[in-house]
This record gives structure tokens, sequence and C-alpha cells, in this order.
């Protein structure tokens, strides 16, 4: 069984990216051997310099092609589902199956981004937590954190564990500290006592460019330890 972490979101645009990304350059700064897998990109090219594909790629220092990272492309941003159908592509759960066997072995650990939430139509039949099940990889749930977060989060989890997931924890992310209010000082607490998952860290929102930079902050505020 490859060992890893599958990261999702509570939306879109959350920052599963940053959080994913940050995590590998974390991990790959402290000796472990990070591989990175996004099923499915929409709405750029995945040798696109700031598609998720390069930078997990970049961040992880991941030399395998992005062919194989992203082994399923389409060109609107739009749920892959609907993406690919726009351009008359099918593409099967036993497809990004074969994906992720033929690439696993590469790497000690690898983190898994999926689209957008965990319920996201990937196929005609299919949805991300079924492709999360396949994979068979602990959950880590990004998640905004401000209010309405308690909410979706434990809706996510709910969903997950209905599923047969194995949910990690969530990460909050995009903090400002000038804006922050009782709000985002009591969410964490919340979140534990209600959907039964650490909180596995907050992140700030910043404006680091640098993987440094971004390694950096991961280690500060998460305990990435606990992922290996």
């Amino acid at each position: 069984m490859a060992k890893g972490i599958f990261v999702t979101g509570t939306d879109t645009e959350i920052g599963k990216t940053f959080v994913a990304s940050g995590i590998a350059a974390a991990l790959t700064e402290k000796g472990v051997d990070v591989g990175v897998f996004k099923p499915m990109l929409s709405g750029i090219k995945r040798d696109h310099p700031e598609s998720d594909t390069m930078i997990l790629k970049t961040m992880a220092d991941d030399a395998s092609p992005v062919e194989d990272i992203t082994p399923f492309q389409f060109d609107e941003p739009l749920a892959p589902y609907l993406a690919a159908k726009r351009q008359g592509i099918t593409v099967k759960q036993s497809e990004i199956v074969e994906a992720w066997h033929n690439i696993k072995k590469r790497h000690d650990f690898y983190i898994v981004e999926g689209a957008g939430g965990i319920s996201v139509p990937y196929g005609e039949d299919y949805l991300v937590s079924d492709i999360m099940k396949k994979l068979d990889l602990p959950v880590v749930i990004v998640a905004s954190p401000h209010l309405g977060t308690v909410n979706h989060i434990y809706l996510t989890v709910d969903y997950a564990r209905r599923c047969g997931l194995q949910v990690m924890g969530v990460i909050l992310n995009g903090l400002d500290p000038e804006s922050e209010g009782i709000v985002e000082q009591t969410n964490p607490a919340l979140i534990e006592q209600f959907c039964k998952i650490p909180v596995l860290g907050v992140l700030p929102r910043v404006n680091f460019e640098t993987k440094d930079q971004i390694a950096d902050l991961i280690q500060q505020h998460i305990d990435i330890d606990r992922f290996i």
C-alpha cells in the first residue's frame, strides 16, 4: 500500500494546491522522498508554470513527467466530468486507478490532490470520493478559517465517513491576522468538538512565492511529522 495523503477541500479555490504543495516542500526538506498525483486538471495546460500540476511537481521535486502526474487535462475551467464531456472525452474510474498504480511506487510518500470538494463529479457515474476510496489514503481537508466553515467541514467529514474514508484532520487556510475575531479564534475548538477530527494547523494568508518560504511556513504552523 502506498503511503501518503489525499488532499481535498470544502470548496474550490480554498487553497488545496497551496497546502498540498507546501506539505510536499516541507517533507522534502526533511529528506522524505515525495511524489505528487493530481488525476484531473481543468482550465489550464498541465505543463503551464502556474498549473496545479506544475506547482505540485516543483514543490515536491518530483521528476515524473506531467503526463504521469496529471493523466487527464481538459480545456474549460469546469468540474472535470463536465469539462471532459464538452470535449467529447470519457474517463473511466479504472483509467484513473491504472494511472495511479503506474506511478505510486516511484516515491516513498505521495500527496494526491483532488478537484474542488469531495463530491465533485469526476466521471459520468463517479465522484472524487470514489477515487479516494480506490486509492485508500488518509484524507486531509483544507477549509476556510472564517464564519461558516464549521458547517462546511462537518458536512464534508460526515460524508467522508459515510463513504468509509479515513479523515486524518483539517487544515484551516487563509487566516488574516488583521481581521481575526472571535469566530476565527473559536472555530478550531468547535471543529474538534463537533466534527471529531483534529485541526492539524491554521495557516495565515501570505504572498510567499519561494519554495523555502512556503516550506518554512508549513513547518511553523503544522506538525508535518504526523503525516509520516
